[in-house]
């Protein structure tokens, strides 16, 4: 079952990023992903922090897709998620650095899967 993605897809693209990544450095530092209530809360400081306030469904629609796109991206690419690779990945606001290429690459797999969602 697909569901649609509706809104600003550059704004939903980064959120879906921040959930990916953080996916994966919960990953790194416990081994295990985080759980739905975790996702959610990042979802809500992504907002926050963004000064955005997405729809409530759409952003539902992105917490649930955002776990199996770290699973993808970990099997595909190996990536690991260590302290020095977090630091690179956000800036000093925790906001996504684009000057990184690793957020790049997760930014362009997300934009990629909203893509064939639409």
């Amino acid at each position: 079952m697909t569901f649609p993605v509706s809104g600003n897809l550059k704004v939903q693209t980064e959120m879906l990023t921040f959930l990916v990544i953080s996916h994966l450095a919960t990953k790194f530092a416990t081994g295990g992903w985080m759980s739905t209530e975790n996702t959610v809360e990042s979802s809500v400081f992504w907002s926050k922090s963004m000064q955005r306030d997405e729809d409530v469904v759409a952003r539902v629609m992105l917490t649930s897709r955002a776990l199996s796109i770290s699973k993808v991206i970990e099997a595909e690419t190996g990536l690991t998620l260590s302290g020095s690779a977090l630091a690179s990945i956000f800036d000093s606001n925790l906001r996504l650095d684009f000057s990184s290429a690793t957020t790049r690459d997760i930014y362009e797999r997300c934009y990629r899967h909203l893509l064939m969602v639409r």
